[in-house]
């Protein structure tokens, strides 16, 4: 198991285990829970966003946590990009690990880029994680500065994969980064309104 995977397995573990403590994740066990959406506040906490329709998606579809204030936006919308960072940590890992299993030479380029992106998705996750942390714990100072740290590290590979060679396994990784990069930046967005009104 390599050192990559084991963060993923056990940032999961983590963010399960603040799920049973913190009633801003809590979920029952057993029936999907209802979720409040207040219209006002998606419309609020998404009105200065680049990407509104983004940002209303990303409130309106989720199932963690009710929606009636600015605070509990700017979780989920914290979440929203931590959870699609791990998967594609989880994606880059599984790309790598099929090159090495079919016992050929791997292109050193295409081996670079996806090793550089394994590596910055490896931290990207972890200052997702301590965002997140930020924002139910304090202090939420270190919030912005944590999210726009993850957008940083999300155009460090973005970089990688511009000076790489364009292989598929590399485009799918381009597609998921910017879907993360943007994600971030809906999440600095939101953080911002909740951040002002306080």
């Amino acid at each position: 198991m390599t050192p990559s995977t084991c963060f993923v397995i056990l940032f999961s573990l983590y963010v399960t285990a603040r799920a049973r403590i913190n009633p801003l994740m809590h979920t029952t066990q057993t029936r999907p829970r209802t979720t409040f959406i207040s219209p006002d506040v998606v419309a609020k906490a998404c009105e200065p966003s680049s990407d509104n329709a983004l940002c209303v998606s990303v409130l309106k579809s989720q199932t963690i946590s009710d929606v009636s204030d600015l605070k509990q936006a700017a979780f989920v919308a914290i979440h929203a990009a931590s959870g699609e960072a791990v998967a594609t940590s989880e994606m880059i890992v599984a790309a790598r690990k099929r090159e090495e299993n079919k016992g050929v030479e791997e292109d050193a380029i295409e081996e670079e880029t996806l090793e550089d992106c394994a590596m910055n998705y490896i931290s990207l996750v972890e200052i997702l994680a301590d965002a997140a942390s930020a924002l139910l714990t304090g202090p939420e100072t270190n919030v912005m500065v944590e999210v726009k740290a993850a957008m940083t590290t999300a155009e460090t590979c973005e970089k990688s994969i511009a000076e790489g060679k364009k292989s598929p396994q590399v485009e799918k990784v381009a597609i998921k980064n910017e879907k993360v990069r943007k994600l971030c930046a809906n999440a600095a967005s939101v953080y911002n309104v909740y951040a002002t009104q306080q």
